[in-house]
């Protein structure tokens, strides 16, 4: 159920079919968010049990090159696969999966969140901003990437 609501999600949003060089979180889901103690991935349903939004969290790891160097790994959470159904957006539903995050953050002892996201998605950039997340590093690249953090210690 969550990785065809994953996929369906980075279809729409991004107009682009599966990739493992992408997806290898979602394509492996078992090993990256159940098996591994400080991960996780949370959903939010419908009445009628409907997925209708999703948001995990996992170690940072360097994998990305523009901000290599600059987190610890064991302190650092990274974000991601934050989606909403297109008709529920604005609803709340956004902020009650990120508060959970955050809880499952401090919990697993890290210290500050991680994410990344790109200016042309609805929404997007303007939420993280108003949740505290500061911005890091904007790239100039035709993706508009645009690298994030939040102290979750204050």
């Amino acid at each position: 159920m969550a990785q065809n609501f994953l996929f369906e999600m980075i279809k729409k949003l991004y107009g682009y079919d599966e990739n493992p060089l992408y997806h290898n979180d979602i394509i492996n889901m078992e090993r990256v968010y159940i098996n591994e103690a400080r991960n996780t991935l949370v959903g939010a349903f419908d009445k009628d049990n409907n997925l209708i939004g999703t948001i995990a969290v996992r170690q940072y790891e360097e994998r990305i090159e523009a901000i290599k160097g600059i987190y610890d790994a064991y302190k650092t959470a990274e974000l991601g696969r934050c989606y909403i159904k297109e008709n529920l957006r604005r609803k709340g539903i956004g902020s009650l999966l990120f508060n959970e995050i955050v809880k499952f953050c401090k919990n697993s002892e890290y210290e500050i969140i991680y994410l990344h996201t790109h200016k042309h998605l609805p929404g997007g950039f303007d939420f993280w901003k108003k949740t505290g997340f500061l911005i890091k590093i904007e790239e100039s690249n035709e993706e508009e990437t645009v690298h994030m953090e939040k102290n979750i210690l204050e």
